[in-house]
């Protein structure tokens, strides 16, 4: 049974690897963003919003506190520009809606029609 569970998570963590990988492929074409350092660090959080579940929220928030930090400090030196800074906030906002979305659906707290 371990040995079931140890491979679906371990596929999950394989297919999320994939998609996170054309994820930011697309946004650094779409968008015409330079840096995607921001987006690597809006993944790691994402990695940690699923595990907060287990962990508590304090350790989500203080990574979610150093993006923020780290992308308003950039702002400060000049290393992005404000459009980069709009961007990469409502980037934040929209990863972390659409994950609590998932995590609904697939924990099944849906109302169902």
């Amino acid at each position: 049974m371990e040995e079931l569970l140890f491979g679906g998570i371990f596929l999950v963590l394989i297919i999320s690897g994939i998609f996170s990988f054309f994820e930011i492929a697309f946004i650094r074409i779409f968008f015409e963003i330079k840096s995607t350092k921001y987006i690597k660090l809006l993944k790691i959080l994402e990695i940690l919003f699923f595990l907060m579940i287990f962990f508590g929220e304090i350790l989500f928030i203080a990574f979610t506190f150093l993006y923020f930090l780290v992308l308003f400090s950039d702002f400060k030196k000049k290393i992005i520009s404000k459009e980069e800074l709009i961007i990469n906030t409502l980037f934040y906002f929209t990863d972390i809606l659409l994950i609590i979305l998932v995590m609904l659906l697939i924990l099944g707290n849906l109302p169902s029609t």
